[in-house]
């Protein structure tokens, strides 16, 4: 069968990161033979982000859907979903589905090791064996979070449940809820059975310390239909960044930690600790996937390692630029990350490195830093201001389009630092894992000096089309000589616009088309 809609998904659209640029990348090649969707969460103005992003959205339509919709029915009824949503671990629902990885996270990483015991050696001992009675979710509630003992599925206000029971058997629902809300404030909670309120509570801080463990219980009558019967979840909900100011910005109503039906033994416990019950961490939700995508060898190192997966490497689609005047001008692209969020760009670090080329004797030369700014990085943001305060250091927060195209024309070498006094062996994210901005520079005709680690590596030929480097000593003396010969500059940047042709959309509209008119044959890589 023809694969005619699709679905193209990202969690992120309006940052207008490298990992949008992919997934744009996607929409622009695909919505040129076929009908596309961009599935959104917030609205979204194509018209800016093909500026923003220097592609082709226009033949693109956009449904916004709510961050607790599951992915597997806001798929349904598309032949294709592409989701390069980074570290979305949603079931696909449309007949075909391609799983692209910016980067994978490692299962239970974020477990501490006491959980990690308790869930993966306890947790089968206590844990609910399989029978006829089923509690799916289907709407409204966050995937799971880890808080202390409990696996906590928050609402974001109007959760909603299809319990399933034998036609005709009737039951009691038993709804656990944490004792924790953002801030400590009281919710009033109504759940409703198929559109009649059933039971009301109220959820208050708790008042001791075994109020602490002690999750609220509500009991709902339940009859099994043919096809299921729906439990509503209604409560008052706030942005948990409004509240808390740690930068979460999910909407959050009431932390419902079990549902269980009837009476066994093992319930209070479970609701408990419902840990016990959240089952191993896993990468199950792959297996509705025809394909899983790597965007570099990099990537596909750490797919292989962590994931025991397969994958085939697609880098991203990268708009290519075109050479203007060069300028005594060092640049860097990235968003402005705190310390320890992602694979943080360092800009800290390169304004250091260009002091001491100043201090060195460097004149005339100027460094631009150009990037988004989430509101939780705006200290970070301010603090690089402050290091720079006294140099010749210009700052492009949130450039549009045209500003970012002029400043790559005008630069003679381009920075990236990702991976900077980092493990990345033993924690590869912190790593750059393709460089989107790279190629885009070289693009441009300007010389790449970037950290020798993750993906740079495969897209820079030290000594070739640009330098690698390993410290900051190693960037400053590397970027002195090169500052003050501008032959060799002029050799490396036209190398490096041979390179960069590599990457460009139409040689990714190539593999990307080839590997959807696989999934059409039946012959998925």
């Amino acid at each position: 069968m023809t694969i005619e809609r699709v679905a193209v998904y990202d969690a992120f659209w309006s940052t207008a990161g490298g990992g949008e640029t992919y997934a744009a990348g996607v929409a622009d090649v695909l919505s040129r033979s076929r009908d596309v969707t961009l599935v959104a969460h917030q609205p979204l103005d194509t018209g800016w982000l093909g500026e923003r992003l220097g592609l082709d959205l226009s033949r693109t339509s956009v449904v916004v859907v709510d961050p607790c919709d599951p992915l597997e029915r806001v798929s349904r009824g598309f032949d294709l979903l592409v989701n390069l949503s980074y570290r979305d671990h949603g079931r696909n629902g449309a007949r075909h589905g391609v799983y692209v990885v910016h980067f994978p996270d490692r299962p239970g990483a974020e477990r501490a090791r006491w959980q990690a015991f308790v869930q993966d050696h306890l947790g089968p001992l206590v844990g609910r064996r399989g029978g006829p009675v089923d509690v799916e979710v289907e709407a409204g509630l966050h995937p799971p979070d880890l808080i202390r003992w409990q696996a906590v599925r928050w609402t974001n206000g109007h959760g909603r449940l299809r319990v399933h029971l034998p036609p005709g058997r009737r039951d009691v629902l038993h709804l656990w809820f944490g004792r924790f809300v953002p801030g400590g404030a009281t919710r009033d909670i109504a759940v409703s059975v198929d559109g009649r309120l059933a039971a009301s509570a109220r959820l208050a801080p708790p008042r001791s310390k075994l109020e602490v463990v002690e999750p609220l219980r509500v009991d709902v009558a339940v009859t099994g239909q043919r096809d299921g019967t729906l439990v509503e979840i209604a409560s008052d909900a706030v942005v948990a960044d409004d509240v808390l100011g740690n930068g979460d910005r999910r909407r959050l109503g009431v932390p419902l930690v079990a549902a269980t039906v009837g009476r066994r033994p093992l319930d209070p416990l479970r609701a408990r600790a419902s840990l016990l019950t959240a089952g191993r961490p896993d990468t199950a939700w792959l297996d509705t996937y025809d394909v899983v995508v790597a965007n570099s060898p990099f990537t596909e190192r750490w797919i292989r390692e962590w994931w025991e997966r397969d994958s085939v490497v697609l880098e991203p689609p990268v708009p290519l630029r075109q050479p203007g005047t060069k300028q005594p001008m060092l640049l860097s692209v990235g968003r402005f990350f705190a310390p320890g969020r992602g694979h943080a760009k360092k800009q800290l670090e390169l304004v250091e490195a260009f002091r001491r080329l100043c201090e060195r004797g460097l004149s005339g030369w100027e460094l631009h830093l150009v990037g988004g700014c989430s509101p939780e990085d705006r200290g970070y943001l301010e603090q690089v201001r402050s290091a720079a305060a006294g140099l010749p250091v210009a700052f492009h927060v949130d450039a549009p389009g045209a500003e970012l195209d002029a400043l790559y024309r005008s630069a003679s070498i381009y920075w990236h630092a990702t991976g900077l006094d980092e493990d990345v062996d033993a924690d590869p994210v912190r790593a750059e894992h393709f460089g989107i901005t790279t190629v885009e520079a070289m693009s441009a005709g300007a010389v790449p000096v970037v950290m020798a680690a993750g993906g740079q590596p495969h897209i820079v030929t030290d000594g070739v089309d640009g330098l690698l480097f390993h410290s900051i000593e190693q960037l400053v003396g590397l970027t002195e000589a090169l500052a003050a010969d501008p032959e060799r500059r002029a050799a490396l940047g036209a190398a490096a616009v041979r390179t960069a042709s590599r990457y460009g959309l139409e040689a990714f509209a190539r593999r990307l088309t080839a590997l959807v008119d696989g999934l059409e044959g039946g012959h998925a890589p």
